[in-house]
């Protein structure tokens, strides 16, 4: 199944106050709970945006909360908690530095990328998606599969986490975009706080 299939669905027009709304106190919560124990990553996808959507990535809740806020209405967020996908023994790359030896230009070791090649080659469409620290603040989300331009995104990513407070981790994305493993999946509120109840996406 393709993100197409899960993330986005079919267009209705209405817009109401009993939707998913990634504002809603108890998201909020949720959210600030996860980012105390790890990483939050997903998928934020633009309401009538004309374009695919961008891979995000959080580490403090100041941050989450700036970027949701500044999102469009109507724009959709699907989330994952990366200290969960941890927990189900899913990540693919799980890497910190000083995991590695003191040389290594990246935290993707040659083992780690053969099998991040291996689980995108098993199936046409598969996609990984990849959260990285390189010693700063901001984390850097990557969506890529095999074949597109994102694939020498994330090569060149990796390549800047071999410093001092960097940080790695590859989710199988094809494989956990799914509900059961969402953290949330909910959109920006409306000046109403009305959210779309089918998005154009």
């Amino acid at each position: 199944m393709n993100r197409e299939d899960q993330c986005v669905e079919p267009y209705d027009p209405r817009w109401t106050l009993g939707g998913p709304n990634i504002l809603a106190e108890a998201n909020l919560r949720t959210a600030e709970e996860v980012l105390r124990q790890g990483w939050i990553c997903g998928i934020h996808l633009h309401f009538a945006g004309g374009r695919s959507g961008d891979a995000v990535a959080f580490g403090k809740y100041p941050a989450y909360l700036k970027y949701v806020h500044a999102a469009t209405p109507g724009d959709l967020f699907v989330l994952w908690s990366v200290p969960e996908i941890r927990r189900r023994n899913l990540l693919l790359v799980d890497a910190r530095y000083g995991d590695v030896e003191p040389r290594s230009t990246s935290l993707l070791s040659p083992d780690s990328l053969r099998d991040v090649r291996e689980y995108l080659a098993e199936e046409t469409g598969r996609e990984v998606l990849a959260v990285a620290a390189s010693g700063t603040a901001d984390l850097t989300g990557v969506l890529t599969d095999l074949d597109g331009s994102e694939w020498d995104r994330f090569l060149g990513l990796v390549q800047q986490t071999s410093v001092s407070g960097g940080e790695l981790c590859v989710l199988p994305f094809t494989s956990v975009d799914r509900p059961e493993f969402y953290l949330l999946k909910a959109k920006r509120p409306n000046e109403k706080g009305e959210v779309p109840l089918g998005g154009a996406y």
